[in-house]
């Protein structure tokens, strides 16, 4: 049971990192820009993954990325399901928790194999994120939650589309299947924030 947690938590962790694929290879620089932007605006908000490096070729560091992004886009869903007062986005929450824990789960499967030891929780960063946006509801929580939904998975979108040159088989197979689900997250993403004023 504690296997399949952390393999849920490694896969969905990815998956929110591969939403912020522009973060550094760290996969902890959001902190800084985290604390900052606690403060600013609902856009400002959003996971900084800037440290974030696409055009790795490690494998062990695509799948690391990965898992936290997949780990954070399945915590901040299960939040927004709850504290969202739109019903368009607690659905897109809902797909953003169903698609990420199923692509972590698989993400977790590719590690196990290859015995790279996935993040088991997010970093500090991220996590200091989500516990502000506890504190947010409503409209104000609705906006921030798809801002940050829309900048995730422009990153993503570029951590796995690099995912898929990388050399490992295994790891460009998992990116290339991933990636069109991705770019429709973002997609949809997008689609839900215009509507927002």
């Amino acid at each position: 049971m504690k296997k399949v947690f952390l393999a849920a938590t490694f896969v969905a962790a990815l998956m929110i990192q591969a939403c912020n694929s522009g973060q550094s290879t760290s996969g902890s620089g959001d902190s800084s820009t985290m604390d900052s932007t606690i403060m600013g605006s609902t856009s400002d908000m959003a996971t900084d993954t800037s440290g974030m490096n696409p055009a790795s070729s490690d494998p062990k560091d695509f799948m690391e990325k990965a898992a936290v992004g997949g780990m954070m886009e399945v915590e901040a869903g299960k939040m927004a399901q709850t504290q969202a007062s739109s019903q368009s986005v607690k659905d897109f929450a809902a797909m953003m928790v169903k698609d990420h824990s199923a692509a972590n789960k698989e993400l977790m499967d590719i590690a196990a194999k290859k015995s790279v030891t996935l993040p088991a929780s997010l970093p500090a960063a991220e996590q200091e994120h989500l516990d502000a946006m506890k504190k947010m509801s409503g409209a104000e929580f609705d906006k921030h939650y798809m801002g940050m939904m829309v900048q995730d998975h422009d990153k993503t979108v570029s951590l796995f589309k690099a995912g898929i040159k990388n050399p490992d088989a295994e790891v460009s197979g998992f990116a290339t299947k991933t990636l069109p689900i991705i770019e429709a997250h973002a997609q949809k993403a997008t689609e839900i924030q215009s509507t927002m004023k």
